[in-house]
């Protein structure tokens, strides 16, 4: 039996990653890479991209599976003119952490885990696997959010 912080975990999951998807279907390809408030914000395709990356690499260290290759600073340089390579994206990211925590069996939430080396703060190298999962989640839901609410505010602005 699964125990109620992976089964929790595994909704929270799933509820944010159809959001996601909610936020980036049916998206024209102009809106995409369109940024609310200039380059200082993030584009939906951004914030897609960096938020499935974030979240697939911190399940993997919640759960003690190796870590996926990853290039956080590229994440926040993406575009995409094609709506229907980006819910491609989604998808199959979505598929990646949801397989990450359906075979992640009974895990040890005390556990200690190895992070590697994070460049935007390196004196951090590892967590318990519960703030891994935690942050997994957090991360995912305020970003699912932005991409919403970038969403919104192109339908308002056309």
């Amino acid at each position: 039996m699964t125990d109620p912080i992976t089964s929790s975990a595994r909704y929270v999951l799933k509820e944010s990653l159809g959001e996601l998807r909610a936020a980036v279907e049916g998206v024209p390809a102009e809106a995409l890479n369109w940024r609310p408030a200039g380059e200082e914000t993030n584009s939906i395709a951004v914030l897609a991209t960096h938020a499935l990356s974030s979240t697939r690499s911190w399940l993997a260290v919640a759960v003690g599976a190796p870590l996926p290759e990853r290039d956080r600073a590229s994440e926040f340089l993406v575009t995409e003119d094609d709506p229907g390579a980006l819910l491609r994206l989604v998808d199959e990211m979505s598929a990646e952490c949801t397989v990450l925590l359906r075979d992640a069996g009974e895990v040890d939430w005390s556990a200690t885990r190895k992070i590697g080396v994070l460049a935007w703060d390196p004196g951090v190298k590892e967590v318990p696997a519960a703030f891994a999962l935690l942050h997994a989640l957090e991360h995912l839901g305020q970003h699912v959010a932005h991409a919403s609410l970038t969403r919104q505010m192109w339908e308002a602005a056309r």
